[in-house]
């Protein structure tokens, strides 16, 4: 059986065991909800699972991404402290449980948004754990999609593969707010899920163009990178940690090549690796898995 397939398999497994988890335990938490501007009715909901954002609007909620199963009661009980209006809309960034496991928990909702290949992704899934469609995309795209007017207009964006090959980011222009998702976890290497078509080769132009388009964004919410404390919410990720995040993929590429020109195998490589300087505060707990990744895209 190939590494690939095994990964699959390990995928699935993983993604029906949280999804098990939260049926079985709802709510095993509490969700934490802070204003990321006092004066606006946008919102960020950490612990569950990734982060997650709430637009609140007289109609309807809109939640991106939706944490791991069982945890929509806790998510539903943070935004009624600000609104009865129901949730209407789920934005998934991408395909993993521990941001569409919640989709589940929300009968309200009418319509939910994936990139096209996240849907597929989500559909495979859905086969395995028996959850049906019911929470799987019913809108989808492929290169951009926008929602709603004026100030609570939100962009989806598709910038290229990396994470996975479906990741949206989605924009809130007017607020100058994006949400990446996991194509931008945290400062640490990322997680390049290949059976889902994620790029170690591909991961630092994906990123540069997503830094390029998203010059006007002040804050970027990542996937999982702590929430910091206040409401509103100061000392957020900004856009300058977008573009050195794509810098810092660039050069873990480079050396990755490096590492193949001068003959050595990939666990040589990952025992090796040296980055600069300006990255030692970056968590590498994947970087040996990043370099295989790496080694088997350029060297099948």
């Amino acid at each position: 059986m190939s590494r690939t397939i095994v990964l699959a398999s390990l995928l699935a497994v993983g993604w029906l065991s949280l999804v098990s988890a939260g049926q079985q335990s709802p709510g095993g938490g509490t969700v934490k909800m802070q204003s990321l501007n006092v004066s606006d009715n946008l919102y960020i909901l950490s612990g569950g699972g990734g982060n997650a954002l709430a637009l609140v609007t007289d109609t309807g909620v809109v939640l991106v991404d939706t944490k791991l199963a069982g945890w929509g009661a806790s998510m539903l009980e943070a935004v009624r402290g600000v609104s009865d209006a129901p949730v209407t809309t789920i934005i998934n960034t991408h395909a993993h449980g521990d941001h569409t496991g919640g989709n589940l928990d929300f009968p309200t909702v009418v319509d939910i948004i994936a990139h096209d290949r996240t849907r597929a992704h989500m559909a495979k899934l859905a086969a395995f754990s028996g959850t049906g469609s019911r929470f799987l995309p019913n809108k989808t795209f492929a290169t951009t999609y926008s929602i709603l007017d004026g100030i609570d207009r939100i962009e989806l964006h598709y910038f290229g593969a990396g994470h996975t090959n479906g990741d949206a980011v989605v924009v809130f222009p007017e607020k100058r707010v994006a949400h990446m998702g996991d194509l931008f976890p945290s400062k640490s290497a990322p997680i390049i899920d290949v059976p889902n078509g994620g790029s170690g080769v591909a991961y630092p132009d994906t990123l540069a163009r997503a830094a390029a388009a998203l010059k006007a964004v002040t804050t970027i919410v990542t996937g999982h990178t702590p929430v910091p404390a206040g409401s509103p919410v100061r000392g957020m990720t900004s856009i300058r940690d977008l573009q050195e995040y794509a810098d810092f993929t660039r050069e873990f590429l480079t050396a990755v090549r490096e590492a193949i020109k001068s003959g050595k195998s990939a666990d040589e490589a990952a025992a090796s690796l040296v980055l600069p300087e300006r990255y030692k505060a970056y968590g590498m707990e994947r970087a040996a898995a990043n370099v295989r990744a790496i080694y088997d895209e350029l060297r099948p």
